[in-house]
């Protein structure tokens, strides 16, 4: 008895072991990846419709190698060990394992069942030939399961068989699943994972070793891939379907793709790149697989291009014309920290020269212009300032509110026009806190508000070659006042005169003679009917002929004091505007001049038009430019104003609409008010006075949105037209 108990002891481990035999000795852990770097065998994995490769675009499926061994250690003494796998194939790469091929039921030679791996016991599915290589069957490829023992381990091998030799199986690229089942004495072992087959074979490229590029007369050079990407040929991957890029050396790393996202196909040098460059050629598969080599480039100067020293234009904001003259300037702080300007020359085009960079830890470029401040500016611009301000038509264009800006604080307000209008009357002879011109750099790129952002009116720069910098430093100029681009880049003669459309307006006064010593109050009108957002003029008097005493604005809102000066002797300059278009009749007074004669004289004689400094230019209610004539009435005779009507305003009218009527005298007039099918929906009649009449069509005669037609008359006169309510 004593001697049976160190066997019991020393047998309960063994028994314990022998239950958790037979031993797996390598199941993989993980989705191995089976990295084949052969070529494509077109018989192989090739039977459309069931075979399809995402990466290529074909049916024909590359294949790798793979070598698949289970190692098994049996129980010791125990009985027959069963192996046996299932393989699991996505021919299709959709992936879902479509197929089954099992070794308890191997499929003939060269096929497997497409479809089967849902079916019972794995039957079924679309015969699909994976070998039709020109072969007997007996030679074609079909799955195996090989057993081979190393001392006390069991290796299964998963195979194929050509004849009665087994070999490596070529299975197609995709991801697949492999599974084992390992029996011996009712104890079941299972091994299973997923794996890849995966072309890892890099193109094959090659690259121009050396290339030389000759800058062309702007100081540039293209580089293009077809230059220096002289081979690239894959295993897989056809040729067309191989994706070339390219970089300069040291710029990125990885494949090279531009800031959309796509490949570089060509490279651009310049004068600051001189000498010996890299670039780097690169070549990706459909797989992904990446190659790259590098061609020296050399890129050469013979035509001396790069010598010519860099320049500073400037170009208008709203168009490409050169403004000109203006000055550019260098500016740097020397070794005293005292500040030096620099005047630069000029080439033919009026344009600074930059022949050195100073000797400075930095400096700054910046270009000036401050002549003719009328330039392209009118009342018309104050009107669309005006407008802008009250929100009716906000400016579209950034340097519109640069233009605005007229005494340079960041902002456009009442204030500016206030400005404006004084640089019109003459009251300044340049805007106070401001340039007639402003400059920036042409790449600052400004928001619809430019004044949300900031941008330097210089270029700055820290201490560098002047080979360092751009052969152009372009500027864009922004004329102070003029918010409708008007203004001529030829700052030097241009003095802002409007284009001559329509028929002149008359500006009307009396044609009297006054006695020396003599005061008389003179109307200035405007001839004919008018509905006007504004308008403006300059008048001289011959101050050895007559002394303006009193000029008194006439009944137009917001003409007032402020819409008129005398800067000089003998001067008046008017500048009116309206934001909303106003009406204007024939015997209104514009304004009226209380006149001294120091001798006798003539009003025609020595009243004159001024055109040089102001051009004398009405409004339309359309922003129709007309100019103003200047026209004396003969003594003693009535005005020449006859009958005249106004056209409907507002039209088209969310309400109601006024027509203006001026009569020569006394008559009776109608007025009748149709809609579109020709039932008449207002009428009035009324016997008027001579004079300037408003003839009212109240919002309820208007009783839907459409087209309206109205007809006014008198006498053997009558006038049409037609009227929109939305």
């Amino acid at each position: 008895m004593r001697k049976l108990i160190p066997f019991l002891l020393t047998a309960w481990p063994i028994a314990e072991a022998l239950a958790q035999c037979p031993f797996v000795l390598n199941c993989p852990q993980g989705s191995p990846v089976v990295c084949d770097q052969s070529s494509n065998e077109s018989m192989l994995w090739n039977d459309a419709p069931y075979t399809w490769s995402t990466a290529l675009q074909t049916a024909d499926l590359y294949e790798g190698a793979a070598d698949f061994a289970l190692k098994v250690r049996p129980c010791p003494g125990g009985g027959n060990v069963s192996v046996s796998y299932l393989l699991l194939l996505d021919l299709d790469n959709d992936n879902l394992r479509e197929t089954a091929v099992t070794s308890d039921n191997f499929p003939p030679p060269g096929v497997v069942y497409f479809d089967n791996a849902f079916n019972p016991n794995y039957t079924g599915g679309d015969l699909l030939q994976f070998d039709k290589r020109n072969l007997p069957d007996s030679l074609k490829f079909r799955f195996a399961l090989e057993i081979t023992y190393s001392w006390d381990t069991l290796i299964a091998h998963l195979r194929m068989k050509t004849g009665d030799i087994f070999v490596s199986p070529r299975l197609p690229e995709g991801r697949h699943h492999l599974l084992w089942r390992v029996e011996q004495n009712g104890v079941v072992k299972y091994c299973e994972h997923s794996f890849r087959i995966k072309d890892c074979q890099p193109p094959d490229i090659e690259c121009l070793t050396a290339l030389t590029l000759e800058l062309d007369a702007s100081g540039k050079q293209i580089v293009s891939l077809d230059e220096v990407l002289l081979s690239a040929e894959d295993n897989l991957t056809p040729s067309f379907m191989l994706e070339p890029s390219m970089r300069k050396a040291g710029d990125g790393a990885g494949f090279p793709l531009d800031s959309a996202g796509q490949r570089v196909v060509s490279l651009t040098y310049n004068c600051a790149e001189r000498g010996e460059q890299s670039v780097e050629v690169w070549v990706r598969d459909r797989l992904a697989n990446i190659s790259q080599c590098q061609t020296l480039v050399t890129v050469a100067d013979p035509s001396g291009v790069c010598d010519i020293p860099p320049v500073l234009c400037a170009r208008t904001f709203w168009g490409s014309d050169m403004v000109r003259p203006v000055q550019y300037k260098m500016l740097w702080v020397d070794t005293s920290q005292h500040l030096v300007t620099h005047i630069l020359p000029q080439n033919s085009s009026s344009c600074g020269v930059l022949t050195f960079v100073p000797p400075a830890t930095a400096f700054s470029l910046v270009a000036e212009c401050d002549t003719n401040p009328l330039n392209g500016l009118s009342t018309f611009d104050l009107l669309l300032i005006s407008r802008h301000i009250l929100g009716i038509q906000p400016f579209t264009q950034p340097w519109q509110w640069l233009a605005a800006d007229a005494n340079k604080s960041g902002s456009v307000t009442t204030f500016d026009v206030v400005e404006l209008r004084r640089l019109i009357l003459g009251i300044y002879d340049k805007l106070p806190n401001n340039t007639s011109w402003r400059f920036f750099p042409a790449d600052c790129d400004f928001p619809p508000n430019p004044f949300a952002t900031l941008c330097l009116p210089q270029y700055s720069y820290n201490a560098l070659s002047i080979l360092d910098l751009p052969a152009e430093l372009p500027f864009h100029a922004v004329k102070t006042g003029d918010v409708n681009g008007s203004a001529s880049p030829d700052a030097a003669s241009a003095m802002g005169l409007a284009e001559a459309r329509d028929e002149p307006a008359r500006l009307v006064l009396p044609d009297w003679v006054l006695e020396a010593g003599e005061t008389r109050d003179v109307s200035i009108r405007l001839s004919g009917l008018h509905t006007l957002s504004g308008f403006q003029f300059g008048l001289f008097c011959a101050p050895d002929a007559f002394i303006v005493e009193q000029v008194v604005p006439g009944w137009l809102t917001g003409l007032d004091e402020d819409a008129f000066a005398q800067p000089s002797p003998g001067t008046l300059h008017c500048s009116w505007f309206s934001p909303t278009p106003q009406p204007v009749f024939p015997d209104d007074d514009v304004l009226v001049l209380r006149l001294t004669a120091l001798r006798t004289a003539r009003l025609s004689e020595h009243i004159t038009l001024q055109k040089e400094r102001l051009s004398a230019e009405a409004y339309h209610a359309a922003d129709a430019t007309r100019q103003i004539e200047l026209f004396f009435e003969k003594e003693n005779t009535a005005p020449e104003q006859g009958d005249a009507i106004l056209l409907p305003q507002p039209n088209p009218t969310r309400g109601g609409a006024s027509i203006g009527l001026h009569l020569q005298r006394p008559e009776r007039v109608y007025l009748f008010l149709t809609d579109a099918a020709g039932q008449t929906v207002f009428r009035q009649e009324a016997m008027l006075e001579s004079g300037a009449h408003w003839l009212e069509i109240p919002a309820n005669s208007l009783p839907s949105e459409g087209i309206y037609w109205w007809r006014v008359g008198f006498g053997e006169n009558y006038w049409v037209g037609k009227l929109v309510k939305y």
